[in-house]
């Protein structure tokens, strides 16, 4: 089959259409969202009332916009839109996103005829198609969003996501760590423009350093397996395969009408193509963030610094389960320690670093633990709720005037660890989070999460540079 080119009009449209617009449903959340993003181009509501709406004048029918649309959105029940798509050729349209659900997915029959009818109908008049079942597209250069509440600043991370509600949980879980985006879609059934079609457009898009992706399920296994090496061969790629147990196998079909495959295969192809692959939503968010703002280590000895003698001891274990190294610290260095301070009992003065001590004397034994040659990763480890009076609530704000400190000073990577599941500290790990993230350190909820983001990240690089010294030695052979 051959297939339309995306255009630049699915991520930077000058015009936006949205079909089904009312006083207080979905395509009045789609207007209302398209205006909090501060959407720079033309905005068109459809409703066959007509009217007005929000300061807008509402179009009866396609047919009566006065330009040809970039991007349509609809939110009109199944049964009208192969009517609907028909509408939006008279206009000349180039891009439907179907909000609209109740097509492949329903594992009926007619819906499954449907889906064809309208993506057949989209093939014959040059229209391209996100969805059905999906929310569409957030670019945030443009102020093309589908929730209000997005971020209003671009980055550099795009996500392709087969599920609308993961998109939106993912973009906002994601922004709340210092992450922005190039590009988000949330495709659902992908009758046309699916994840390979994406990934072939990220591999060429100089504004996306790096992809994320949600994946329930592929109809062409080849041409999937063909885009996503040719992407990661250019960019980092974050894979999520969700559905290869035999019940979320059951649910992604009832979900986006996906096939799945065993998870066997799923392993191997993601391997084989360079993907780095997680298992869950918050390992994706993980990875992005190790990518974005932690610089490589040259080696794996960790160096850490917190409070709390259980939490230490844990910690040490996560490190050590994910291949890092946390090596005692040096006579000389543990004298330096032990003459900065009067009394030792209570603390922790090797490595790890218990904190507990005045500011000063905090931070002259991280920036003498950190300068160590061994050591080539900060792990600062702030677990609230283990202190029993208020005299230690400014603990975690210590210590992080000392990580700012020592970061603006050294040039070995710091890693942050803010683990709060205690309601009465919400404030004070919110206000943290955000000195941390504004700082441009990577911030992590369990040093669990951390020590497995960092090593995933060496591993990739250390494939990469096998790669690399194999395709070298076999071009010199040749």
């Amino acid at each position: 089959m051959n297939r339309i080119a995306l255009s630049e009009s699915i991520f930077t449209p000058a015009s936006v259409a949205i079909a089904g617009v009312g006083d207080t449903n979905s395509g009045r959340q789609y207007l209302d969202s398209l205006l909090s993003a501060g959407f720079q181009g033309r905005i068109y509501p459809l409703n066959p009332k007509g009217a007005e709406i929000a300061g807008f004048k509402v179009y009866r029918n396609m047919k009566d916009i006065p330009e040809a649309v970039d991007y349509v959105i609809s939110c009109l029940p199944a049964p009208m839109v192969p009517q609907f798509i028909q509408d939006c050729s008279q206009n000349e349209a180039k891009v439907v996103a179907l909000f609209t659900a109740g097509f492949s997915e329903l594992g009926s029959e007619e819906g499954r005829q449907l889906e064809w009818r309208i993506s057949a109908l989209a093939r014959a008049n040059g229209i391209r198609i996100i969805g059905p079942n999906c929310m569409g597209v957030y670019c945030p250069k443009v102020g093309l969003s589908f929730v209000h509440d997005f971020p209003k600043e671009n980055g550099s991370v795009a996500l392709v996501c087969q599920s609308g509600g993961n998109a939106i949980y993912f973009v906002r879980v994601a922004a709340e760590r210092g992450v922005r985006f190039s590009k988000v879609v949330s495709y659902g059934n992908g009758c046309d423009i699916d994840e390979s079609d994406l990934f072939d457009y990220l591999a060429q898009d100089d504004e996306t350093k790096m992809v994320a992706a949600y994946i329930e399920g592929v109809k062409d296994g080849e041409r999937f397996r063909q885009a996503l090496s040719h992407l990661a061969a250019r960019k980092p790629v974050i894979a999520l395969k969700a559905g290869c147990t035999q019940a979320g196998a059951r649910t992604a079909t009832c979900h986006t009408g996906s096939l799945s495959g065993s998870s066997t295969v799923w392993n191997s192809l993601l391997q084989q193509a360079g993907a780095i692959q997680v298992q869950t939503l918050d390992e994706m968010i993980d990875m992005v963030v190790t990518f974005l703002f932690m610089p490589l280590p040259r080696g794996r000895g960790v160096a850490m610094v917190g409070f709390g003698g259980g939490a230490s001891v844990m910690a040490t274990d996560s490190c050590s389960g994910h291949g890092f190294t946390v090596p005692p610290v040096p006579q000389t260095i543990g004298d330096k320690f032990h003459s900065l301070l009067r009394s030792q009992a209570g603390l922790i003065l090797s490595n790890p670093i218990e904190l507990n001590m005045p500011p000063q004397i905090s931070y002259a034994a991280t920036k003498a633990l950190i300068t160590y040659d061994a050591i080539d990763l900060l792990l600062a480890n702030c677990v609230f709720g283990q202190h029993p009076w208020p005299v230690y609530d400014d603990l975690a704000d210590r210590l992080c005037d000392t990580v700012l400190q020592i970061s603006a000073e050294v040039e070995k990577p710091i890693a942050v660890v803010l683990n709060s599941h205690v309601t009465n500290t919400q404030g004070q790990f919110l206000s943290l989070r955000r000195r941390y993230c504004e700082a441009g350190l990577p911030v992590y909820y369990s040093v669990a999460s951390a020590s497995q983001s960092i090593n995933r990240l060496m591993q990739h690089h250390e494939r990469q540079a096998f790669a690399s010294m194999y395709d070298s030695r076999s071009t010199s052979v040749e």
